[in-house]
């Protein structure tokens, strides 16, 4: 497959810039003010959940995040270019470190920069990026289910995911997803193949791993505070994904900052209280941040460290 010459996607506007960080800052203040009178609560919280939950989450929560790297080597081989794992995290998790920037364009430049390195169009990135958006949102949807399977008390906040999962389901079939590539095509500079189910089931089935890790580090933090064991695990695992989703409508958050913690803490406050469910959600940012940036750096440097050998990658 041979590259052609892509457009630049459109680089933000400063008053775009400028909108992402006024909404964090006003996201913030009001978090802080509402919480004024629970600030104790919320530190002996803290001391309640442990050091060692914080690392065990921290560490469920980097293992969800190395399954979201198979999902984009796993979307970018159903468009014909494959790299080996380690070639992916390379490309993938220093890109991600630019989520936290205003504007939401940076991972998929630095995906496009990273991938020519090792031999992949930037365009195929570009459009493999797109894709694994959709997969990761569409999944989102349906593991978020399980919220309003274990909590029927929130079907009046999150009823809409309800109603979202067929058009989920309908949104995975390879038909919609190869009219979506089409149109992603014209910025990609590339020719999309045409996917079928057996392209995507495995970029799929890794974000169920995904998911559970992310789960499992929401459910470790919460647990000293509810005895109800299956309950909060649904809960914190569809409270996330839910979370996740509508961090991505709210496009001017930077990675969802503010949005997802407001979705968690609605879904938790039911069993373990507001001043808990606050200090869960808050806790379960800062371990995805540290993950976030400690990925990157590792898989940074050795991306600047090791020469990509010619045979990791597999074009046609």
């Amino acid at each position: 497959m041979t590259e052609q010459a892509a457009p630049a996607p459109p680089r933000p506007s400063r008053r775009a810039d400028l909108l992402a960080v006024v909404f964090v800052v006003v996201a913030v203040g009001l978090a802080g003010w509402a919480l004024r009178d629970q600030l104790p609560d919320v530190v002996d919280s803290l001391g309640e959940i442990g050091w060692w939950r914080m690392v065990l989450a921290l560490a469920a929560t980097v293992l969800g995040l190395l399954a979201t790297a198979e999902v984009w080597k796993h979307c970018l081989a159903a468009l014909g270019s494959k790299v080996g794992s380690p070639a992916a995290r390379r490309i993938f998790f220093p890109a991600q470190a630019g989520k936290y920037l205003p504007g939401s364009i940076w991972p998929f430049l630095a995906q496009m920069k990273f991938a020519r390195e090792h031999g992949v169009p930037g365009g195929l990135a570009l459009l493999a990026g797109s894709v694994f958006l959709v997969v990761h949102a569409v999944t989102s949807v349906l593991v978020g289910a399980l919220l309003l399977i274990s909590q029927p008390s929130l079907v009046n906040q999150f009823g809409w995911a309800g109603v979202c999962i067929p058009l989920a389901l309908v949104l995975l079939h390879p038909k919609v997803v190869n009219a979506l590539a089409r149109k992603l095509a014209g910025r990609s500079g590339v020719e999309p193949p045409v996917l079928r189910w057996r392209h995507l089931v495995a970029p799929i089935a890794w974000m169920f791993p995904a998911w559970l890790g992310y789960g499992l580090g929401g459910y470790l933090l919460a647990d000293p505070f509810t005895d109800s064991v299956v309950v909060l695990a649904l809960v914190c695992t569809g409270a996330f994904a839910l979370g996740w989703i509508v961090g991505l409508v709210v496009f001017i958050a930077p990675a969802g900052v503010g949005a997802r913690e407001a979705v968690l803490i609605l879904a938790l406050t039911p069993l373990t209280g507001v001043a808990a469910a606050t200090t869960v959600s808050l806790v379960l940012r800062v371990a995805h941040t540290v993950a976030d940036v400690v990925l990157a750096l590792r898989y940074g440097l050795a991306r600047v460290r090791r020469k990509e050998r010619p045979s990791e990658v597999t074009t046609g």
